[in-house]
């Protein structure tokens, strides 16, 4: 959203992935479609929890001489790549060398939701695998959430401060949340006191209308269509813009990604959609769609392995390249309705420097 409002967005390259997902396929019995992949603490590794494949070979100390105990990258890649290697879905988590006492006192949730689908974990491994679950980037904003929008204040994961860096550790989120959050609201108050802003002129913009024209049948198949290219674009994400990347996978999910995309909005248009209709289901794909694109132009922006980032052609770390990846507002010549601005009046980026005159560099993807 605030990319199409004009902001400036940077290092959406920096996706973390959790390395120890509760995996639904490997439990005796199958949940209904989770919304949110159930998370297996960190805490259990850190406990004495083991990893192994699927026949049991213990494999982290293959890959990293601390074993278990390896950042989350290492454990999401030495993961990723097992599962790359033997073509299995996920890995298994054992941690029931330990006390059933010892177990239940320090991981009672995790006990209590796998033994809902019959999984045991003092008796038994648990099924699991990596999943999606911060972005470092987003919108770029000061010390006090200000954006180059006037007006506009960003705290939060949807914020890129440099507080993360190129690899997240869990305890900044609350620096994040807590600091920068107070940090932010107090600008921003400061401004809505300050700024005389013309309601009157709100009324030039289209109202958002919610799309009962449509019919319920019409609205229906808006909704099933969405969601199928959901999960396509969830699919094109995980296969070429996962944890492990390169410059030919991440060319063909651009590619599949704008062709899906024109697929969806023509869909959408044929079946009576409208520009400044509203739905829940329609206005996620749409962020989604943006973000996708987002995240997949950083990271071919970014030619060399760092953090969260790393692509098979460029493996190394490059001193040279510690600079943030910029991404400047769309052209609305090139857009598709997903990412076209939303109007084109926006401050220069520069803005964001501590002196006006001075630009701090970065990698410029240009206009996505």
């Amino acid at each position: 959203m605030a990319h199409r409002a004009s902001a400036v967005i940077s290092n959406m390259e920096f996706v973390q992935f959790h390395p120890t997902a509760l995996a639904d396929e490997g439990l005796p019995i199958k949940p209904h479609t989770r919304e949110n992949a159930f998370l297996i603490s960190e805490a259990v590794r850190g406990a004495g929890g083991i990893l192994y494949n699927q026949a049991m070979e213990r494999f982290m100390p293959q890959y990293d001489s601390r074993g278990e105990l390896a950042p989350r990258d290492v454990v999401a890649r030495s993961i990723d790549d097992q599962l790359k290697k033997r073509n299995e879905r996920y890995v298994l988590l054992n941690i029931s060398h330990r006390t059933k006492e010892e177990i239940l006192y320090h991981f009672p949730n995790i006990a209590a939701e796998c033994l809902k689908y019959g999984l045991d974990i003092t008796k038994s491994p648990i099924p699991v695998v990596p999943a999606a679950h911060y972005m470092c980037g987003g919108v770029q904003a000061k010390l006090h959430g200000e954006t180059p929008i006037m007006g506009l204040y960003v705290a939060g994961e949807v914020a890129c401060t440099g507080l993360h860096g190129a690899n997240r550790l869990a305890s900044n989120s609350l620096l994040e949340a807590l600091v920068f959050a107070q940090r932010a609201v107090e600008p921003s108050l400061d401004y809505m006191i300050r700024s005389n802003i013309d309601i009157d002129e709100s009324v030039k913009w289209p109202f958002p209308v919610v799309p009962t024209v449509l019919g319920v049948s019409q609205l229906n198949e808006v909704k099933h269509i969405t969601a199928l290219t959901r999960m396509k674009l969830q699919k094109i994400m995980w296969d070429y813009v996962g944890i492990v990347r390169s410059i030919d996978c991440l060319k063909i999910a651009e590619k599949s990604l704008a062709d899906l995309e024109l697929e969806w909005e023509d869909h959408l248009f044929r079946f009576g959609w409208r520009p400044y209709m509203v739905n829940l289901e329609v206005c996620e794909l749409r962020n989604l769609f943006s973000c996708a694109n987002l995240v997949v132009s950083s990271a071919l922006a970014r030619q060399e392995s760092r953090g969260l980032h790393y692509i098979v052609d460029f493996p190394n770390l490059v001193e040279s390249q510690r600079l943030p990846t910029i991404i400047f507002p769309s052209s609305p010549l090139k857009s598709t309705w997903s990412t076209q601005l939303v109007h084109k009046l926006f401050a220069d980026p520069v803005c964001l420097c501590d002196n006006p005159n001075e630009n701090k560099g970065g990698t410029l993807v240009g206009q996505a």
